[in-house]
Order: structure tokens, then sequence, then C-alpha cells
């Protein structure tokens, strides 16, 4: 009996070990194209990102995607995206590095992050902006997290800084989990609203939906549909891929994204 009972605790650990992670890296590529007089324009792109979690973070429960929230994760992240447009000989830089914490022993958040965006036109001089974020939060009930801040633009002609509020709530539908989220920026004259939302088959398979919209003076306004799917093969491994259509300046787009994640 007893060694069937170290066995038993021997293999849990085991599990349980294979099912934490405190890395997690990502990549993905995107083509988005907008239709202009006589045909399209077309933008390709490449990121990559990875966040770095204070303490190990375990799959054990819930859906695999959602298993740092669930657990409040601290974290530091970085990432960094490529896009080219062929047609106006034109391409941008992102950089961007954050970080999350979940206060312990409370139920406060707090996160912070700064990025360095480059534009380049064939002709043109190179133009930079700088932007940043803070938010803070709580969690009134399990994994309800409310969230308010300031989101600023930096360059060097103009700064702004608009106010910002965003939600976060995994749920159960029936037997089956649900995130939902939503995020609204409140500008001097353009304002940015998002919702999206994700329904879990099971711990390793959702499907989503989301919507995005951009205003300025509420006139041609700017919008885009999205639906996305993602799959963990393994525990630590998961593939995803997702379709957009919308409008650009009055004009029609569409886009698709692909990429992958790897914890460890």
């Amino acid at each position: 009996m007893k060694k069937i009972l170290l066995a038993t605790a021997i293999a849990a650990l085991s599990i349980s070990a294979a099912q934490a992670y405190q890395v997690e890296l990502n990549g993905g590529a995107t083509y988005d194209s907008i239709d202009i007089p006589g045909g399209s324009s077309e933008v390709f792109g490449l990121g990559a990102g990875g966040t770095y979690y204070f303490n190990p973070v375990s799959g054990r429960s819930g859906p695999l995607a959602e298993a740092a929230f669930i657990q409040r994760a601290s974290n530091v992240n970085a990432s960094y995206s490529y896009s080219q447009n062929n047609d106006l000989d034109a391409n941008r830089n992102n950089f961007n590095v954050g970080g999350e914490f979940y206060i312990p022993n409370s139920n406060f958040y707090a996160a912070a992050s700064i990025g360095r965006t480059n534009d380049k036109v064939k002709g043109f001089k190179q133009v930079g902006v700088n932007d940043y974020s803070v938010q803070v939060g709580i969690l009134p009930i399990t994994n309800l997290l409310l969230t308010v801040g300031v989101a600023g633009l930096d360059t060097k002609n103009n700064d702004s800084t608009d106010p910002t509020i965003s939600a976060k709530y995994l749920t159960k539908v029936g037997n089956n989990d649900v995130n939902l989220e939503g995020n609204a920026r409140f500008g001097d004259n353009n304002d940015f609203y998002g919702i999206s939302g994700d329904y879990y088959l099971d711990r390793t398979l959702s499907v989503g939906a989301s919507f995005d919209l951009s205003t300025f003076n509420h006139a041609d306004d700017d919008y885009a549909f999205g639906v996305n799917a993602r799959k963990f093969i393994e525990e630590n491994i998961s593939v995803q891929g997702g379709v957009t259509v919308g409008k650009y300046a009055n004009r029609d787009t569409y886009g698709l994204l692909v990429g992958g994640t790897y914890r460890f």
C-alpha cells in the first residue's frame, strides 16, 4: 500500500511539474489588405514576444490559455513587430516592454508599458512615436478584473494623454468557460473601443470573435470584425489563426493572422 501511495504521489508531482511554466514565447505573421483605386495595398508583418512570470504558472485547472490570469501571475514582457508595405515602399518597426503586477494578499492590480514605433516611407524623413500606458485595477470577484488608467503618445511636435478603462471576466456558460473582454480610450478627437470573447470547447480549444471601433469626431469611423481560433496541441504548445474584415479611411480592409506559443 505504501508503494502504491508513493507511486501515486510521484505521478501527481510529475504531472504538476509538466504543467508548470515560467516563460512564454510567441510569434506570428500577418497579412493586411486595403482597397485603393485600381486595386489594393498590401501589408505583410512579423512579430515576436516573450513573457517572464515571477513564479511558476500551473495549468492544472481552467482553460490553458487563461492559466496566468487564473493564477494572478505577475510578469514582465517584451515584444517586437515589423511590417512592410511594398506598394508605398514603407515599413514600420515597433518595440514594447511592460509588466503586470498582482499585489500579494489583496485584490489589487497594476500594469504599465512603454513602446516606440518608427515609420519610414521612401523619400520622407523617418517618423518616430513613443507610447505609454499605466493602469490600476481591482478583482472584486473571482476572475473579474476591472481597470482604469491613462495611455499616451509623444511625437516630435505633439503629445497626448487619454483616460482608459477595461474589463476582463472569465466565467462559465453551462459546463464551458467563456472569456469576455472590453476596453475603451477617450481622446480629445479620437475614441477607441474594443470588445472580444472566447468560448472554450474544452481546456485546449477556443473559438472567438472581436469588434474594434475607432472614431474621429464620429465621422468616417474605422472598424474591424474578427474571428479566431486557438488550439493547444500540447500543454505547452499552441497554434492560432484569425481573420478580420472592416473599414479604414472609408475603404474596405481584410486581414489574416497565424501564430504560435511555446511555454517552458
